[in-house]
């Protein structure tokens, strides 16, 4: 018979593992625990022991939320609260917010009822992918179950609203809440809505309504204004701020970039005493923006020997820095350093990589990183076929178009201007003028300069020279100088002058100091034996002061420095 005075085998054993819990420091020591608990405790307890674990598993540091679905799971008919919204919160923590979402879905059809803490997890979630229908449920919900006046609730609602960028139900929201309920964060969640839009006069009243600010909102204020091209109010905002981050610094490093300020960029980055990686990337990307190629491959050499982690950002204004020089060396060593990273290759990184094989005239790389990516974009696409279009492979442009379509991705401007370009380097006149009725009917697209061009060098080319008149009437709002340079160039080819004439008087309007648009007359004269002619335009020229350029050839990669 037991003894009342001394616990039962079970009762031990429970004891020994919540004490094994409490001092489980690592994922290592935890798994021993389970599988010691898994051999030794009948199921109401082994069940019960489960819910105590996974709690302190949550706790512990790094991801270990595959091992905790997978403890979750063996919990039948989990009603406890507290474990679904801290496994959905965890899920949160780690940016897996589409399982967050489907956790706290599956958590309403068990039959558990959220808490404040649940509803303010999962709305982090919505708006951070963003899912506005997701987001809009919850809010109904939030409505019935009486949460809505819950202060943490509401400030997670107003946020996610303004990420969404629906300013008017994020204000509606703001300004319902009590003043003592609207700290901080509320505020500044508002003022980024705002900034998220441009909206840079709506921020800028309620910054200064603000009776407390932190570094949020400044960083807020300042790269809102600096992503809008104000310049000058974000360096106001900057110059007054007593603490910056890394976020102020990069706002005004990128803001500058975008405004081709790259000296006052570099001013600010020599001023940064703590650089971050997302600092130098900043600047890496600034230069290679505003074509300072070298200075961008420097830049990012200079990371590497600091031993700064090497970022998205900054290996694709490397890429494009090295795109840009034609450097084929420069290439190898990029590539080599992108194959030894240890983080994954993005889509942007693959898609920069891609178009820098290629413009280095290394189409086999190129097709090797394009066939290794998991996913491909309209982007990864575009980049090929325009490559291939360029090294005259057009009928396979024209087949990877094909294979694009079939994986339902929807081509955009530029992949027709790849398509186009491809139809009229491999002469498919009949393929070029069905790919441009695809793109304006089927895909309704608005025809770019870019794309007239194409067809009317396509038509060109072929001789058609009274079709591609007509085709240009048909678009003659759009006319640029680059599309009658192209009829013109078609008519010396094919002894048209009479379409050369019209297509020279509207490039003398255009561009009245061209000379090569004098010249290109002058030869299609020549070329049928219109000396009097010919020389009548070369009297022009010369009663101008206009003369000839001087031919010269330049390649890049083997550019003396």
């Amino acid at each position: 018979m037991r003894n009342k005075y001394y616990p039962s085998f079970s009762q031990h054993n429970s004891y020994i593992k919540s004490q094994t819990l409490r001092v489980g420091k690592t994922t290592n020591q935890l798994k021993q625990t389970h599988i010691h608990s898994l051999k030794t405790l009948t199921k109401p307890q082994y069940h019960n022991f489960l819910t105590q674990f996974l709690t302190h598993l949550l706790e512990l540091p790094g991801d270990n939320l595959s091992y905790a679905h997978h403890v979750f799971d063996q919990i039948p008919n989990c009603k406890n609260q507290f474990v679904w919204t801290a496994l959905i919160r965890a899920n949160v923590m780690h940016s897996h917010f589409s399982q967050s979402i489907d956790l706290y879905a599956k958590m309403q059809r068990t039959g558990v009822s959220p808490s404040g803490f649940t509803f303010s997890s999962v709305l982090n979630a919505c708006a951070r992918l963003p899912a506005i229908s997701q987001g809009n449920q919850i809010h109904k919900r939030l409505v019935q179950s009486g949460f809505l006046g819950n202060k943490i609730v509401q400030t997670a609602l107003l946020d996610m609203y303004a990420k969404f960028g629906c300013v008017l139900d994020a204000r509606y929201l703001f300004d319902m809440m009590g003043e003592k309920q609207k700290d901080v964060v509320a505020w500044t969640a508002m003022i980024c809505g705002y900034t998220k839009l441009g909206m840079m006069d709506d921020a800028q009243r309620l910054f200064e309504t603000m009776r407390e600010r932190n570094v949020v909102s400044w960083s807020a204020m300042v790269a809102g204004y600096a992503h809008c091209g104000k310049m000058k109010e974000a360096r106001d905002l900057f110059d007054e701020m007593l603490e910056k981050n890394p976020v102020t610094w990069v706002a005004m490093i990128s803001g500058y970039g975008k405004c081709g300020d790259v000296n006052e960029a570099r001013r600010v980055f020599d001023q940064i005493e703590m650089r971050d990686a997302s600092c130098w990337a900043a600047i890496v990307a600034c230069y290679a923006q505003n074509a300072y190629a070298r200075e961008a491959i420097e830049m990012y050499k200079a990371m590497r020997e600091e031993k700064v982690m090497i970022n998205e950002v900054a290996m694709v204004g490397a890429v494009s820095a090295c795109t840009q020089l034609g450097d084929i060396e420069m290439a190898t060593t990029l590539h080599r350093h992108v194959e030894e990273g240890c983080w994954d290759k993005t889509v942007f990184v693959s898609n920069a990589l891609i178009n820098m094989h290629a413009k280095c005239g290394c189409m086999e790389l190129a097709w090797r990183e394009f066939d290794r990516m998991k996913e491909r974009d309209v982007i990864s696409y575009s980049t090929m076929i325009t490559a291939l279009g360029e090294h005259g492979e057009s009928q396979k442009a024209l087949d990877l178009f094909i294979k694009m379509l079939k994986e339902g991705i929807k081509p955009n401007q530029v992949t027709f201007i790849g398509v186009l370009n491809a139809c009229s380097s491999g002469g498919l006149v009949e393929e070029g003028c069905q790919h441009f009725e695809l793109m304006t009917q089927n895909f309704d697209i608005q025809p770019l300069t870019e794309h007239l061009t194409c067809m009317v060098d396509l038509l060109g080319r072929a001789g058609q020279l009274e079709k591609t008149y007509d085709f240009m009437m048909k678009h003659v709002g759009a006319l640029d100088a680059g599309i009658w340079g192209a009829l013109l160039g078609a008519c010396k080819v094919h002894s048209n002058t009479e379409l050369g004439e019209i297509a020279a008087k509207r490039l003398f309007k255009i561009e009245p100091d061209n000379t090569g648009n004098y010249v290109l007359l002058a030869n299609t004269y020549a070329s049928m034996g219109k000396w009097d002619d010919a020389e009548r335009i070369r009297k022009i020229m010369n009663e101008r002061g206009m003369r000839k350029s001087v031919g010269c050839s330049w390649i890049p990669s083997l550019r003396q420095t």
